[in-house]
């Protein structure tokens, strides 16, 4: 008999976990399909953001580029009407008449071709950093150089803007014209038109919508107390003035701020070794000069405007409102006068929805940058302004990129499209009709500003607050009720 074998008792085997239920599965899907949505948007967000940040570098290279351009030929054409006025002096001396009516020719000529030559060379400037024509720009030039044929009309026998030299308009609407053809990529922001409407009204300040945007009640403490005191609605306004003609010696774009006068030399320049020293800086002989009596003969002399060539308030460091500057401007270059400021517009489509909920997937980058030409006169230890001696003389000799609320007409904004259509549209209707709901950004300030129902909420409220802390306008550092105590100031880009 075989013994018995006995086999270790055996645990049955444990049951295999249970599959997942459906809805348990269905919330892992769900997780990692809004994980892989999360990481594709902020996949899209970063090239968003890549292509927003490339397009603002190219818009400021470009900005920066085209105003530095104009800006140089400014100082060429000034050092050529320098030089010319030299020369002229050399010409009188040894009683050329025919060379004297051909410089002074040449001059009257230079004030315009310099100007456009360096308006043709910031296209070239913006264009070779990206950016592209813009319609509106070329639109408004294009209008302009139209508007420019028509400056010859005679009205009652006299034309509506006195020719500075022969064909002079002509030559002028043709320059625009070719420049036209190429198209306009950057916009002369500080431009001023012969017949140009800006100005003389508040209405057609900029720092007024920027105020009413901003609570900006310390701007209408230090200009204008009377709008919160005493408006009442749109029929309260003084109509708009006129345009102020101007006479027509420098172009419209990119202006030398220089012009002519009939006077004898010495009562522009009492020294006449002034000129011989200047003279030997540009390599000219004027040993004979001296010994001339051309001092003393009226002849036409080409000077510096003395209310354009100023000093230069805007950059002050001083006083209540001191710009931020590390340090004063030196003296020999503390003036204003020629400069130019150029805008750019440039478009960055996205791949992601904006943030503003519309449906728009591209977004517009601007930027504004101005420029100026710099240069002295005078002895190497005693160098002045420029505009010193009153005549032009070739002392222009850097050009340097400027702060553009230090640059002259920076309130213009001659290529702002959305100012530019409501001076010349909007403003007109809303002085018959009252605030317009149109979508432009400074009708919308003219109705917060506006009384409604009679009710002069707004004012009252800039009343009050003035009331209590109009002291802090008096500071540059004020807080509350807007902040910065003058109100729109644009210190840099």
């Amino acid at each position: 008999m075989r013994p018995l074998l006995y086999k270790p008792c055996q645990q049955p085997p444990a049951p295999s976990p249970a599959p997942p239920q459906g809805p348990r599965r269905g919330q892992v899907a769900v997780f990692l399909l809004l994980i892989l949505t999360a990481l594709v948007f902020v996949l899209l967000w970063n090239v968003d953001v890549h292509r927003i940040i490339t397009t603002k570098t190219r818009a400021q290279n470009a900005g920066d580029a085209a105003a530095l351009a104009a800006a140089r030929w400014q100082g060429i054409g000034l050092n050529l009407v320098g030089e010319l006025n030299l020369l002229h002096a050399l010409a009188l001396s040894a009683n050329n008449a025919t060379a004297v009516d051909a410089i002074t020719n040449v001059q009257a000529r230079v004030l315009f071709t310099a100007p456009l030559m360096g308006l043709a060379a910031a296209q070239v400037a913006a264009k070779n950093n990206g950016m592209y024509a813009e319609d509106d720009f070329t639109q408004i030039m294009q209008q302009h150089a139209q508007e420019v044929r028509q400056y010859g009309t005679l009205i009652g026998g006299v034309p509506l803007f006195e020719q500075p030299y022969p064909t002079a308009w002509v030559d002028y609407a043709d320059m625009l014209d070719a420049l036209v053809a190429d198209g306009i990529a950057a916009g002369p922001d500080n431009s001023a038109f012969y017949g140009d409407s800006t100005g003389g009204h508040i209405l057609r300040d900029r720092a007024f919508y920027e105020a009413v945007a901003g609570k900006t009640w310390c701007w209408f403490y230090l200009n204008n107390m009377d709008l919160l005191q005493n408006y009442t609605d749109y029929h309260w306004w003084p109509p708009l003035p006129p345009p102020t003609p101007q006479v027509p010696y420098n172009a419209e774009f990119l202006s030398l701020q220089i012009h002519p006068v009939s006077l004898a030399l010495n009562q522009i320049i009492t020294n006449d070794t002034t000129l011989v020293t200047e003279a030997v800086r540009e390599g000219i002989d004027m040993s004979d000069f001296i010994a001339s009596n051309v001092m003393t003969r009226t002849e036409t002399w080409y000077v510096y405007n003395g209310e354009a060539w100023g000093a230069w308030s805007q950059i002050d460091t001083s006083g209540d409102d001191p710009f931020p500057l590390t340090g004063p401007v030196r003296p020999e270059y503390n003036y204003t006068g020629a400069d130019a400021m150029f805008r750019v517009y440039a478009t960055v489509d996205r791949l992601t929805p904006g943030l503003d909920g519309s449906s728009s997937n591209s977004d517009s980058v601007v930027w504004t940058a101005a420029a100026k030409v710099f240069g002295a006169v005078g002895p190497e230890t005693a160098r002045r302004p420029p505009s010193s001696y009153g005549l032009v003389l070739p002392a222009f000799s850097a050009v340097r990129l400027i702060p553009v609320d230090a640059c002259s007409g920076a309130s213009n904004g001659s290529f702002d499209m959305d100012w530019r259509r409501h001076i010349d549209e909007h403003l007109t209707a809303y002085l018959s009709f009252g605030p317009q709901n149109n979508g432009c950004w400074y009708c919308q300030q003219l109705t917060t500003w506006e009384p409604s129902g009679g009710s002069r909420t707004f004012q009252n409220e800039g009343l009050t607050w003035l009331g209590a802390n109009s002291y802090q306008c008096t500071i540059t550092s004020g807080g509350g009720g807007g902040g910065s105590r003058g109100g729109g100031r644009r210190r840099g880009h």
